[in-house]
């Protein structure tokens, strides 16, 4: 099991969702030192739209859109599914003008029950989408440092070819 290196704290990325899927990179290197082992253990996360997006009034969307966000630990070329290793979390935001009302979908992935979700290099990957025009977004990513183990490790390779991990 990978010790805890810091408490639990909170990183913030503000994302502008438009119609061409991209990726942000978020650079870990200021928080985790590869060199020593370190890894950022995600917990948990949210998305919010920012209060300052520009196609927005009264803080909700001008326009129905749906909007796409999918957290990996690398930088894939497109959504990936939620059973592959790298996809750390994905949500999913509806917003429909004429009730105002918005549909959240968010999810942090379970790849493997013997394990966190470990980001073991120094970048994490943000995939994004909207359906209508640009909408920005705050991402909120809760986690702590951690050390991970030989168990750990071996347990993330494993995951990573394929093949299941036994305790």
């Amino acid at each position: 099991m990978a010790s805890a290196k810091t408490k639990m704290f909170e990183l913030t990325v503000r994302i502008d969702a438009d119609t061409g899927a991209d990726n942000q990179v978020v650079d870990l290197t200021d928080y985790i030192d590869i060199a020593e082992g370190e890894a950022f253990e995600l917990h948990e996360w949210a998305v919010m739209l920012d209060p300052n997006s520009a196609n927005q009034t009264n803080g909700f969307p001008t326009a129905d859109s749906t909007c796409r966000f999918q957290i990996c630990d690398s930088n894939v070329t497109s959504f990936v599914s939620l059973n592959q290793r790298t996809s750390l979390g994905y949500a999913r935001i509806s917003y429909q003008v004429a009730n105002l009302t918005t549909d959240v979908n968010l999810s942090i992935s379970s790849n493997n029950e013997y394990i966190e979700n470990l980001v073991v290099s120094k970048s994490l990957w943000i995939r994004n989408e909207s359906s209508a025009g640009t909408l920005t977004h705050t991402l909120t990513l809760r986690g702590r440092i951690v050390k991970p183990s030989a168990k750990d490790y071996m347990a993330l390779i494993l995951t990573q070819t394929g093949q299941v991990a036994a305790a």
